[in-house]
């Protein structure tokens, strides 16, 4: 029995947001579980949308938005940080 298509999105998710912040599959899970990293979705001026991840730790803040196909870390411009 295969698992449904947004398994596979989910999983692809916490993947990207991994990458995004070098956090290897372990601290991210700590990090959703301890509250220190928390997932808002959202839109931006042209409608596309992404989930924005944000993670409090040692007193810092930064904040990614993960797109379908790239991540933008907050503070950088449109075409800087992309992957």
């Amino acid at each position: 029995m295969s698992q449904p298509s947004y398994f596979d999105e989910i999983n692809t998710l916490f993947g990207t947001i991994a990458e995004a912040f070098a956090l290897e599959g372990d601290a991210l899970a700590r990090a959703l579980e301890d509250g220190s990293m928390t997932l808002e979705r959202g839109e931006d001026q042209d409608g596309n949308r992404f989930v924005a991840a944000t993670l409090e730790r040692d007193g810092s803040r930064r904040t990614a938005r993960i797109f379908k196909d790239a991540i933008h870390h907050e503070g950088e411009a449109t075409g800087e940080g992309t992957v």
